[in-house]
């Protein structure tokens, strides 16, 4: 279980599964090149992504909008 693992390592399975998702590297490509101060990706697009890896659906399915905050 992931979650009994030491915090590196549970971070790097998230990084990992994340890493899936092509069009979720794509936004933070571009908005990291913006120059936003203190800018973030919001949870939705995060939680779903991680929910479409475990029940074994293509990264992306039913994401519709990937929120940058700034």
């Amino acid at each position: 279980m992931i979650g009994r693992l030491p915090l590196d390592e549970q971070l790097a399975a998230l990084k990992s599964v994340l890493s899936r998702n092509e069009v979720l590297l794509e936004v933070l490509h571009r908005a990291a090149g913006l120059g936003l101060p203190g800018w973030y990706v919001t949870a939705g697009c995060l939680f779903q992504t991680v929910w479409n890896v475990a029940t074994d659906r293509h990264p992306t399915s039913g994401i519709k909008d990937y929120d940058v905050f700034y």
